[in-house]
């Protein structure tokens, strides 16, 4: 029978994950044994700041500082110099700052991924200042029919009981349920189902359905036949 021997068992230590805010502390245990990993998921570690004689970074070669990384995921190599708690500050790339509260430990070096909270929008920003306006949105319509996701956007499943009506003014012969939205910077696409709840045939007016915050409509079908089903397309934005 093959088995693991303890060195390819400490090798096999999955990443711990610490998800963080801006300008908060988190904890987290690193080896004080041995060489520690920081990556920030996404992004690129360009400082790491330790108390005076706390912490060596071997990739810039010096204590308590560390220039730009050159790991290929943009993450910081830590060797701990004490053996009681301290608190080390990150900052990156993309503008994120934090204090991580560490506490060293004699375990196998650890590797850490820091995870943003906060949404990166960057690149759904420039997906929505690519092009005129009018045409953003329609591009996004089009990613929405097609099933596909615009560069930065995020899709959530919207998950509720019940049906809500989009506004006062949508006929009273159809219901609306939400299922996805496709979240940007600016722009937010949603995907409804439309359903008729009567025996005749109901044809859908745009108009109908706008309400304040609306930039644009779609429908999979100008008409709704009766006890049927068909999708909206909506684009609201801020």
């Amino acid at each position: 029978m093959w088995m693991l021997t303890p060195l390819a068992w400490a090798q096999a230590t999955p990443p711990t994950t610490v998800p963080f805010a801006d300008n908060e502390t988190v904890s987290l245990t690193l080896s004080s044994l041995d060489i520690n990993r920081l990556v920030v998921r996404g992004d690129r570690i360009t400082s790491v700041t330790c108390p005076t004689g706390f912490c060596t970074l071997p990739m810039s070669g010096e204590e308590g500082a560390i220039a730009a990384p050159t790991d290929p995921q943009g993450a910081s190599l830590i060797a701990l110099e004490v053996q009681e708690p301290f608190t080390l500050y990150i900052t990156t790339e993309k503008g994120h700052s934090f204090g991580a509260f560490v506490r060293p430990l004699a375990v196998p070096a650890v590797t850490t991924v820091f995870v943003p909270l906060a949404r990166d929008t960057q690149q759904a920003a420039q997906f929505e200042k690519s092009s005129p306006y009018e045409e953003v949105i329609a591009s996004l319509i089009r990613h929405m029919i097609s099933e596909t996701v615009p560069q930065g956007y995020q899709i959530t499943p919207v998950t509720m009981s019940g049906k809500r009506k989009q506004a006062d003014s949508t006929p009273q012969e159809v219901t609306l349920t939400p299922t996805l939205t496709y979240q940007g910077e600016v722009l937010t696409g949603t995907v409804y189902t439309v359903t008729n709840n009567t025996a005749n045939t109901v044809t859908l007016h745009p108009t109908a359905f706008y309400q304040q915050g609306v930039k644009a409509l779609s429908f999979s079908s100008p008409t709704l036949r009766p006890h049927s089903s068909l999708v909206m397309y909506q684009v609201t934005g801020r």
